[in-house]
């Protein structure tokens, strides 16, 4: 990009076949706002979540990024050019309803992008309510790819959180994707007595099992309910980590929680589907179901501190591709069942 020209070049999503590189106009900076140039910027499943994104569509996108810090307004405090960042996108209020109850992204604010035009751009300018609470300093130890985690590791870190994972629990997850193999990591971290993985892929099973759950479930071949029963004593799990955003799998999920425990759903599912569970079961089993959206600025800070420590080394799941192989890394997604984790390289 020629900054004087006030253009940078960024990805546009038009539909499930298409995302474009297009030329795009970057207003001037006003006084609170800071421009960064883009290092990496990571993939999320939900960029490719084509339900989710087109009847926004042609959309940019992209809110995983870290950079630079090309050029502060005049009256931005404690960042300066050079720094290096992490970028959130969304930012809550922290003084309405929502965020006084600590439900930051029901809060109005947090609903608002904060950075133009994504994190699939050159340069990016990020808006003053997001320097002030979403803009993060990276440490000089962790590399722009490890910190593109910072924002999916963060909403990992909120289900957990949300979950109530405690010490001494049995956790079960569903799904080892990216998100499902962070949450499993996270609840041994917190604890867990027990994590154990439900997954149909082999391949990502072999993760899970090199990266330290206590077991591995393939539901093509054995029943999950006797299988947990069989690693966990003959109970059923005290917390299910639901990653996959099918009915179907929330439905099933719901006959591995145990007495007292709590059922989790990390992703959603499109406008209109529903899923059926047994009232009678989830009422006198006292079964607690909850959700988990997004994550505030206490969990990328939260996150930012794991990653530096080592305690969460997620750069090991990740392929790395030019940002000029852009298509190539979007078809990967979709199709390679062996990635984890694709983050664009600028």
């Amino acid at each position: 990009m020629n900054r004087k020209a006030g253009f940078t070049e960024a990805l546009k999503y038009h539909d499930r076949k298409t995302v474009k590189l297009e030329m795009v106009p970057l207003p001037p900076l006003k006084e609170d706002e800071v421009l960064v140039e883009t290092k990496a910027c990571g993939i999320c499943s939900s960029d490719v979540m084509d339900w989710y994104r087109e009847p926004h569509a042609p959309a940019f996108f992209g809110h995983e990024p870290t950079g630079v810090i090309v050029e502060t307004g005049s009256m931005v405090e404690g960042f300066q050019p050079e720094d290096r960042v992490f970028a959130h996108h969304h930012v809550p209020c922290f003084v309405c309803h929502y965020c006084r109850k600590g439900n930051y992204s029901m809060c109005l604010n947090f609903r608002e992008n904060g950075i133009y035009p994504g994190g699939f751009s050159r340069f990016i300018k990020v808006k003053g309510e997001n320097v002030r609470r979403g803009l993060l300093i990276l440490p000089p130890s962790l590399s722009f790819v490890s910190a593109t985690l910072i924002e999916p590791v963060a909403c990992c870190l909120q289900a957990i959180h949300r979950a109530g994972v405690s010490v001494g629990d049995t956790v079960v997850v569903i799904g080892a994707g990216f998100n499902g193999l962070i949450l499993a990591l996270l609840s041994k971290i917190f604890g867990s007595q027990k994590t154990i993985m439900i997954e149909p892929n082999e391949f990502r099973l072999e993760i899970a099992s090199c990266l330290g759950v206590d077991g591995v479930i393939n539901p093509d071949k054995e029943n999950p309910i006797e299988a947990i029963k069989k690693i966990n004593e003959g109970r059923l799990a005290d917390v299910v980590l639901v990653t996959p955003p099918f009915p179907q799998v929330a439905e099933s999920a719901i006959s591995l929680v145990d007495r007292g425990g709590t059922l989790l759903l990390y992703a959603p599912s499109p406008p209109g589907e529903s899923f059926a569970f047994p009232i009678y079961q989830v009422y006198f089993s006292q079964i607690t179901i909850k959700t988990s959206y997004s994550a505030s600025p206490i969990h990328t800070r939260e996150a930012l501190q794991l990653l530096n420590n080592g305690l969460i080394d997620g750069e090991q799941l990740v392929t790395t591709y030019s940002f000029s192989d852009f298509e190539k890394a979007f078809s990967a997604i979709r199709n390679d069942k062996k990635l984890i984790k694709a983050v664009l390289v600028f």
